[in-house]
């Protein structure tokens, strides 16, 4: 097992925000990963999303298939941001990467984006009172990960010698998403134990708590290392392929995957995107010394190409 980064957010209170932005910078550079604690977020938000997304996997299959995930609203906005149900073998995290022809993965999730917000929305959740709960659980859970990710970004703002409002102003409108994960344990009439496939996010940051093991990130010579954290209420964040290249490949988007184990393993994960209107180019202190790598590009249609991969549709010119 590896020793991430901890970043303890208290300690960028009383005047050492630089100090606490370098250690997110450098984590950033070197693995790409962190763990972040001393975020404020009272306990109960991780527990009630936790117990109550148990509640919901532990429904009758063809109550959760009656809920199925989709990509669009009713409204025909927000056309990438998941909601819905997924079941076992449903997806496929190879395909995110344009890797074709990759076994599926084990895992089932239940997905809401930034509608959950929005208690008028119609968004698909069970139609009960447990629903109602798992609803108001995820929404709590998602407006905390909000927070967290701002003040995470903000931080960075500080390294990367930016306008204190830089994320801010181009994450404020973002089609953001949470995923609540549920892990069977290995079982005989398994084909493996490929709970996720190798892949990378295509994020600007990946929030991610979990209750037990499974994750694994591959370090820089190749070998998958083993990630755990104590607590639910323990972020592990990882920087993601948006910021990868917004940063001119100086922040490290780390292929990562999740093995089955023993057990059954839960997790929720929050993805923080950018605004379609935001234009992704190279930040100036990653160009002073040597090119862009990239041309400026417009993120919804960075978006697009991730998750047309994902959703095996074609690609739109």
């Amino acid at each position: 097992m590896t020793v991430l980064p901890v970043i303890n957010l208290e300690d960028a209170l009383g005047g050492n925000e630089e100090k606490v932005a370098d250690e997110i910078s450098r984590a950033c550079t070197e693995v790409g990963f962190f763990i972040v604690r001393g975020h404020g977020i009272d306990r109960k938000v991780f527990d009630d999303a936790y117990e109550l997304s148990l509640g919901f996997f532990g429904r009758p299959a063809a109550e959760k298939n009656a809920l199925p995930m989709r990509t669009s609203t009713a409204r025909g906005d927000n056309d990438y941001s998941p909601y819905g149900y997924s079941a076992l073998l449903s997806e496929n995290a190879y395909a995110y990467t344009g890797k074709q022809g990759m076994p599926a993965d084990y895992v089932e999730k239940f997905s809401a984006g930034r509608l959950v917000l929005d208690d008028a929305e119609d968004l698909p959740f069970p139609a009960d009172a447990a629903g109602s709960a798992l609803r108001a659980a995820l929404k709590a859970y998602f407006a905390a990960c909000e927070t967290v990710s701002a003040r995470v970004t903000e931080l960075l703002t500080i390294a990367l010698e930016l306008p204190r409002d830089f994320f801010a102003t181009r994450t404020d409108r973002s089609n953001d998403s949470l995923r609540s994960q549920y892990y069977p344990g290995v079982q005989r009439e398994f084909l493996n134990d490929q709970g996720m496939g190798e892949h990378t996010d295509g994020t600007l940051i990946t929030l991610l708590t979990e209750d037990g093991p499974g994750l694994q990130l591959r370090d820089l010579s190749g070998n998958w290392i083993d990630v755990d954290v104590p607590e639910r209420d323990h972020f592990i964040v990882n920087i993601g392929d948006l910021m990868a290249r917004w940063s001119n490949d100086e922040y490290v988007s780390t292929p990562h995957r999740v093995r089955l184990v023993d057990r059954p393993r839960q997790s929720i994960v929050f993805f923080k995107l950018a605004n379609d209107d935001a234009v992704i180019e190279a930040f100036p202190k990653f160009t002073r010394e040597r090119p862009a790598k990239y041309e400026p590009i417009r993120y919804e249609t960075f978006s697009l190409q991730k998750m047309d991969a994902l959703f095996g549709r074609e690609a739109r010119s």
